[in-house]
Parts: C-alpha cells; structure tokens; sequence
C-alpha cells in the first residue's frame, strides 16, 4: 500500500478528467467498504465557508471543471469521500442526486470525448470505465470509482464494487470505528489512516512508541487537514482500538517536548524529508529500539557504531534530514543537542571490534567515518556538544549548519513550537522527486500550487 497521498491524487484528477469535458442522506456512504485503510472526507461547502478554496461555485469548478453540476447528476452538497480498500485499491464516493442523469451523462462523454466507456448494466447497477484504468460504478445513491486496475482485473473489480453497492449501514463504512473517529473531526478535510496505507518509508515516526510486536494496521492516525500558502497541513495524532498499544502510543506522546527550532533552518528546501523533535534521549531510545522503520534506517551502522549510546545522550532538539529516500541511494543526516559526549571514550573499542570487511577511521577533532564498502557513515561532535552525521563528508558536516537555502519561513513556523513534525517536499526534483513532482501537479487542479506536506503531532 505505496504513496498513499500520491495516489490519493491520482484518484482525484481522474475523477475530475471524468467532467473535465462536460458539463437522500448518507445512505451512499454504505458503498464505501467497512474495512478500508484509509479514508479522507472532504466537505466542499465548509471548504468554501472557510475559504480554503474561494467560493463553493469556485471549488466545483476547481474540483470538477464543470459550471452546473446538477446536470451530471452527482451531488456535491454533501461529503466527498477517498478511501483506500484493504487490497489497496483507491477509490473515491460521491452521492448521486439524478441516476438518469448520470447514466447519460456518461454516455454523452463516452461518444463525444472517449474518455470513458458506455454505461452497461450488471447486477442492478451501472457501470463504466474511465481512461481504461478507473473502475465507475453507480446505484440511485452512490457513486464509485475506484482503481487504478489493468483490463484484465475490471471484471473481478467490478464484482466486488457490486457488493459494496449492495451494502446497508451495518456492512458499509458507517459501522466502522474508523469511520466514528473520523465524523468526530470537524476540519473541511479529515484524515483517518492505518499507518499501513502510509508511504512505507515515511511510516515510522507514527509508529514511533508501539511495541516491537505491533503491526502497522494496529497504529492509526486521525487528522484535521488544511491547504495553506501551499502547505498541506496536516495535524493529527496517533492511537490505536488495541487498547495495549494505544496506552503505549499516549505514553510515547508524553515524552516529546516543543521543538526549538535548533535544526530546522539546516534543512535543504529541496531536501525529501525532514523529522524534527526535541526529546530526552534516555526516554527515547526505547521508542526507537522498537521502531522497526528506524531499526531498519540505522542497520549496518549499528553493527560497529553504538548508537543506542549516542541516543542515551541527547538532551533537546533532533533532527533527521532524508535529502534522498529511494531505495538504491539512501541519503540522511541526523543532528541533535547532547547533554555531554562521554561516549566518545569508546570510538577506540569500536574500531577494535568492526565486522570484518568495515572500518573506523579518524575523520576530524571529535569526528569518525565509518566504511564496510558499501555504506558510509560521518559522524562527530561539536565544541558545543551537539552530534552532527551524515552517509557523507558534506552531509555531516552541514547537519548542524543553517542551509544556504533552507525551508521556507512558512514551514519553519509550522514546525517550531510543535512536539513532533514532518516534512514532506512535493517539489522534491531528481529520482525521487519524479514522484513529489508528479503528486505536485496532480493535486494542483484541486488545491492549488502545493509545494509540501507538513505533519504535526497535536
């Protein structure tokens, strides 16, 4: 379950190509399946009250490219839903307001524009393909779109959303705790998530604070989100319905303290990702022994470098920099403010006991590389006692330094203050940024020039 809000996006534009060309209750929300990952609603009229999108009539068009929606036979005064469903497909719920319009609407796109096909009929309900990837299903209440799926997988899809479209309130999304959770939140667009349906390399600092044994559907996150100054801002907090884990995940949130801003001008605008924190680092090595995202982040390194000791002795900010994050060139840098550097009196044993095949060699005053031909790893502390580290020379030595072009003010004052932040760079270019890029002007159409996502921890 990749990339969850790029392919979130994905699923928005395609709905919107559906009208790019054209012109009951919650009862459709049972369309939506019960044990879906992931689930945003989006109010369009609160969005426009609030001035998140200009006017409603503006954020329709925005959102659907279209100047009298009644005449397509979707009904946008209530919720708009995106859902993730446990098999990873995404789709996207609407409710119908005319299914005769609808059904010619489609037709009349299918002959005049291509981008879908003609309206057939199975199993009572209606449906179509759009752009040869997007399955659309329809009752008297609902709309679905859900996808992206090859040809030869339609039909199968097809025939699970004829039992979603089938659905009452107690087999629909309705009787879901996930779905309880998310009608509590009273932001325009609001997030519920399993940390599973999350980017897999972004999901540890969620985790961070479940025990070892979790499994990442155990570990939920519910959100307010917002659109500002090309920020999609998202505010939310971890817990889980296991009660064991979410006592562990509230214990966890005690511990951050308010950031201080120490490391957040060293972060590159033009860096993947950034993680900021200030923590008691005897309080949070146990988190961080149980995170296996971050477990995985430091392997290799901790066979010759103990970095349990060198976390026992940070004392306030932290930091930890992704300039990259695609598998085959993993980049990071880690600074944080210490309360001493006593560790530094064993970097002599830990030369002494490296892998065969790896080294530790001097680099600098108080600073050390570490080598096994295929990692690297600099590392080293300041006068002033902060750690600064880096897979390279440059990165580690620019770890604790303001960057020459940092992130934006913007973003710096949504971090600082906040007990827990993550950055996400849309404008991201390069290997990686082919995705950030693409999720950038995806979402633009509906929201805007996006630049970042922002997560802060309520």
């Amino acid at each position: 379950m990749k990339k969850l809000f790029y392919r979130m996006a994905l699923l928005c534009v395609a709905f919107a190509m559906l009208v790019l060309n054209s012109c009951s209750g919650s009862d459709y929300l049972n369309a939506i399946p019960a044990n879906s990952s992931a689930i945003i609603s989006i109010d369009m009229q609160k969005m426009a009250d609030n001035n998140h999108l200009g006017d409603k009539a503006g954020v329709l068009k925005s959102l659907l490219h279209v100047d009298d929606v009644s005449e397509c036979g979707i009904d946008i005064s209530d919720k708009l839903y995106l859902f993730e469903t446990a098999d990873g497909n995404l789709g996207i719920c609407a409710k119908v307001s005319d299914e005769g319009d609808l059904e010619d609407w489609l037709n009349q796109l299918a002959k005049d524009q291509h981008i879908c096909t003609p309206v057939s009929k199975k199993k009572d309900f209606y449906f179509s393909v759009l752009k040869n990837s997007w399955v659309m299903g329809f009752s008297d209440q609902a709309l679905l779109v859900v996808g992206p799926v090859v040809a030869d997988a339609q039909a199968e899809l097809q025939r699970q959303m004829v039992r979603f479209l089938k659905a009452d309130d107690e087999h629909g999304i309705k009787s879901s705790s996930m779905f309880e959770r998310l009608e509590s939140i009273t932001s325009p667009m609001a997030m519920v998530a399993q940390a599973q349906a999350l980017p897999e390399k972004f999901i540890a600092p969620f985790t961070l604070g479940a025990p070892k044994d979790a499994d990442a559907s155990q570990v939920v996150i519910a959100a307010e989100m917002s659109i500002q100054k090309g920020m999609l801002r998202i505010k939310g907090e971890t817990f889980s319905f296991n009660q064991e884990i979410d006592a562990a995940l509230q214990k966890a949130a005690e511990s951050y303290r308010p950031i201080k801003g120490k490391y957040i001008m060293s972060m590159p605008d033009d860096a993947m990702a950034g993680i900021f924190m200030n923590v008691d680092g005897n309080k949070f090595l146990p988190m961080m022994q149980s995170n296996k995202g971050i477990q995985q982040l430091l392997m290799g390194i901790n066979a010759a470098i103990d970095m349990d000791n060198i976390i026992r002795s940070v004392n306030g900010d932290m930091a930890i920099v992704m300039p990259s994050f695609s598998d085959s060139d993993l980049k990071m840098t880690m600074a944080a403010q210490l309360a001493h550097s006593k560790w530094l009196t064993d970097v002599g044993y830990w030369k002494q006991s490296c892998p065969k095949g790896s080294s530790i060699a001097d680099w600098g005053k108080n600073a050390y590389y570490y080598s096994d031909g295929k990692t690297s790893f600099y590392f080293g502390v300041s006068d002033d006692h902060q750690f600064y580290s880096g897979s390279d020379e440059l990165l580690a030595s620019y770890s604790i330094k303001p960057s020459n072009h940092p992130i934006s003010a913007d973003i710096r004052k949504e971090i600082n203050g906040q007990k827990l932040a993550m950055v996400i760079n849309l404008s991201k270019t390069g290997t990686d940024g082919d995705v950030m890029s693409a999720v950038s002007s995806l979402l633009n159409p509906i929201f805007g020039n996006l630049t970042s996502i922002v997560y802060t921890l309520k």
